[in-house]
């Protein structure tokens, strides 16, 4: 994640601070992230719903368990997203125009639709099958559409931002390694699985880089903060505090009236079936409704939690 200006967390802990006292009348409670959310028995998925929000159409993931640390992506904001490259501008997905907002569909995914002068660009989110019969992974989907009378060179990258536990720093695994500076994988290189273990060596999060449709042209193990600066732009260069995985498809020419299509899988790891329901099922809140972090009955509170998360995509501290 990209951390907040100096003085945004300055003014955001002299705001905690006027609420310790009152803190200690009311009790803390988590909240999830806004947005519209599908879940089964496997997973949990938070869309961000708010066009007013830099996160718009970003996206969180879960375990569906008791346990709210059980985390899968960074649960305060929706950190995980896309880029786009056509005809040489990028953009984020969420700054296109606005032609579907996030929608729980009836075949239980979570789509959205943007559209960038005639090419509309849809961001499908659903559960599926990895290893075993259980929903436990989510598909993470683009199409593109050229709608306009000319060919289009099209490029997206998709970021999972891995947070297992709410802990950011663990090695992103592919193959027999570990890795902690940011690495690139391009063609037959590229691994077709990575994951992230915990401190026992067990697999909690695990990766897909292709569902079966393109094969993506590059796997990047980076920084999540080199990847939002430097969008397309971006190298593999530094060590990695804050991990993420980018997949990228350059490149691809979109003749006028067709389309491309590409995807990634990213969840659970499981060697056999379970036994829960794979069906989706739709959770959705109003926008406002959760946020991160706030004290039950303490708007003051709440205001404060709202300045410490709610800029997380802005400059690195200076």
């Amino acid at each position: 994640m990209i951390r907040p200006r100096t003085n945004r967390l300055s003014i955001a802990l002299a705001a905690a601070s006027v609420c310790s006292f009152t803190a200690a009348g009311f009790m803390l409670r988590p909240m999830e992230t806004n947005g519209l959310g599908i879940h089964n028995d496997y997973l949990v998925l938070s869309v961000q719903e708010s066009q007013d929000e830099t996160d718009f159409a970003g996206y969180t993931l879960r375990k569906n368990s008791g346990d709210s640390s059980e985390t899968l992506t960074y649960s305060q904001y929706c950190t995980s997203f896309a880029e786009l490259n056509i005809n040489g501008t990028v953009k984020l997905f969420s700054e296109g125009k606005n032609v579907k907002a996030p929608t729980a569909e009836s075949d239980g995914s979570v789509v959205t639709v943007q559209d960038f002068d005639g090419v509309e660009v849809t961001q499908r989110l659903s559960f599926t099958t990895g290893n075993t019969s259980n929903y436990d992974m989510l598909r993470i989907e683009y199409t593109a559409a050229n709608k306009t009378g000319e060919d289009v060179n099209f490029s997206v990258r998709t970021i999972i931002d891995p947070t297992i536990a709410d802990s950011e720093s663990d090695p992103v695994c592919a193959g027999d390694k570990a890795y902690t500076s940011e690495t690139g994988f391009t063609g037959s290189s590229i691994p077709q699985t990575w994951c992230i273990k915990n401190s026992a060596g067990a697999v909690t999060a695990y990766g897909i880089t292709s569902d079966g449709t393109a094969a993506p042209d590059s796997f990047d193990i980076a920084d999540w903060s080199h990847l939002y600066d430097q969008r397309f732009g971006y190298r593999p260069s530094g060590e990695i505090s804050d991990n993420a995985v980018a997949l990228t498809w350059s490149d691809k020419t979109v003749k006028a009236g067709e389309t491309f299509a590409c995807g990634t899988k990213y969840g659970l790891y499981s060697e056999t079936p379970g036994s829960g329901d794979n069906s989706a099922k739709t959770d959705a809140p109003k926008t406002g409704d959760k946020g991160a972090y706030v004290f039950a009955g303490t708007g003051v509170c709440a205001l404060a939690a709202a300045v410490i998360f709610r800029k997380r995509r802005a400059e690195e501290d200076e």
